[in-house]
């Protein structure tokens, strides 16, 4: 069922700290190759059967592409990685004061943040990541 290149693959996706369904799929996956049933697999994962077979079905056609989550629908995020680009250096230059990096953003760039919005992007850690 799967080639060497495609096992390397997918154990890297069944390691993965983040993306938990990837790395689900990938387990299942592996663990099919090795001779495992799907109730089985089902059973180790605690995924239902009907999920098993899915991604059986779906790797046939998809192959690796299975692997990466489709977008879901729902509104899209308010703050672009440019804002938040723009966000985290307020943070920096203002040494985290909420209350100025709220008016230098909302002054700079005609949009709304909130306190409570600004805490929680300090809380995530998400802003880091834009530094």
């Amino acid at each position: 069922m799967l080639d060497t290149n495609e096992r390397v693959i997918l154990r890297e996706f069944a390691q993965q700290k983040k993306g938990r369904r990837e790395a689900l799929r990938a387990a299942a996956l592996l663990m099919i190759d090795e001779g495992n049933d799907d109730k089985t697999v089902a059973i180790r994962l605690g995924v239902s059967r009907e999920s098993i077979i899915k991604w059986k079905e779906k790797w046939r056609v998809e192959r690796l592409g299975l692997l990466r989550d489709k977008r879901r629908p729902g509104r899209p995020p308010r703050f672009s990685d440019k804002d938040m680009g723009q966000i985290a250096a307020l943070f920096h230059e203002h040494d985290h004061d909420l209350v100025k990096v709220q008016f230098y953003f909302e002054a700079n760039h005609g949009k709304k943040i909130s306190l409570t919005t600004l805490r929680r992007f300090q809380r995530s850690g998400k802003l880091s990541s834009h530094l």
